[in-house]
């Protein structure tokens, strides 16, 4: 770390166990970084326990606990927190009841830096079983779907994105992409994915419209708020987590260490 008194500590949190998923995310953080002149450093870390890959509502579940875990204990040594999970993750809900520090998951990201490129995006996102996931996600961020044109599913899992070779990604990304354009409307495409962060500037050359990155896009938005010291209300959706330690039995620290704490000293 610099000796600059202003520059901000972002964590970014991969919430599987995926070293393959970490590694494309840390390329994403550390490419975007570099435009911001040094005010801004981050670190990624994937969790050390849950599932390789989040499939569905279950595994985000599953997920969202070990990311608590991972993080909670991590906090006092940041300014900031990205979930770099392509969904309406809990953990990020649950991390904005136990800090005042700014907390944010990609697919939010995303889709706010999409509204002024174009009148409609698409998210291109892995598996088909996303796809109303995802729907009733922007439906949370945005509320409503108006500015969606669709979601569209490239027939992967989350782990073919970073164990399938570059070129089978990006041809199955771009068929579902356009699609996506010439069938739906869509005017911006959005990456539905963590594990897509590498296969940006290939889809952009290949359907010449502007694609989200959506690690990038999570940087991005972040470090506004983490600059200019703004913090979660502490007033009605995230009011603090109270200490309640006689009340929770579970063996990991991290999530002991949220209900014995004082959340806003974190």
């Amino acid at each position: 770390m610099t000796g600059n008194s202003q520059v901000r500590r972002l964590l970014v949190v991969n919430p599987n166990t995926s070293k393959a998923m970490t590694h494309v995310i840390t390329a994403s953080v550390n490419n975007t970084l570099q435009a911001y002149g040094g005010i801004v450093e981050a670190t990624t870390v994937h969790v050390d326990h849950g599932v390789e890959s989040v499939e569905g509502s279950f595994d985000e579940v599953v997920s969202a606990y070990w990311t608590l875990e991972k993080v909670v204990p991590l906090l006092p040594s940041y300014d900031g927190v990205l979930v770099a999970c392509f969904s309406n993750h809990v953990a990020v809900k649950a991390l904005r009841e136990y800090t005042s520090k700014p907390v944010m998951h990609i697919m939010e990201a995303a889709i706010l830096q999409s509204l002024p490129l174009g009148a409609h995006f698409s998210i291109i996102t892995d598996s088909g079983h996303w796809c109303p996931l995802l729907e009733e996600g922007v439906q949370s961020v945005l509320g409503s779907l108006e500015r969606c044109a669709s979601v569209r599913s490239a027939e992967m899992t989350a782990l073919d994105t970073v164990t399938l070779s570059q070129d089978q990604v990006v041809e199955k990304l771009a068929s579902a992409g356009r699609q996506a354009i010439d069938q739906d409307g869509a005017e911006v495409l959005i990456l539905g994915c963590a594990g897509l962060a590498h296969t940006r500037e290939r889809m952009v050359t290949l359907l010449g419209v502007p694609i989200i990155d959506a690690v990038a896009a999570g940087v991005n938005t972040m470090i506004g708020p983490m600059i200019t010291q703004l913090t979660t209300s502490p007033v009605g959706m995230y009011t603090p987590l109270p200490p309640r330690p006689e009340e929770v039995n579970v063996p990991n620290p991290g999530i002991m260490t949220a209900y014995q704490a004082d959340p806003k000293n974190q």
